[in-house]
């Protein structure tokens, strides 16, 4: 992709993650976000980038962007992931 596609997919990514922003500041919704994109330019090109990068935005990222879901940090998981194996598989004495 050329640089002018890249800003385009990533202006397209920005402004949806403001518009939902705005949308959960104003109404505590973030559903009320159009699913078409908006305009952005009279190159057709220019403006498919941008509804990609618009519409790549996932749920998950809308969330972690308003701070509605915190991301676990490594460390944390790390921990989890160890509790978690020596309950399940905790060595059984081997019987002769």
């Amino acid at each position: 992709m050329g640089r002018n596609w890249d800003y385009s997919h990533q202006k397209g990514r920005e402004m949806r993650l403001a518009a939902e922003k705005e949308s959960y500041e104003t109404s505590g919704l973030s559903s009320v976000v159009p699913f078409q994109a908006p305009f952005f330019s009279h190159d057709a090109t220019l403006q498919s980038f941008f509804n990609k990068g618009w519409n790549s935005v996932t749920a998950c990222e809308v969330r972690l962007h308003l701070g509605i879901d915190k991301p676990e940090s490594g460390a944390d998981l790390l921990s989890k992931i160890r509790r978690f194996k020596q309950c399940h598989f905790q060595s059984q004495p081997s019987q002769r």
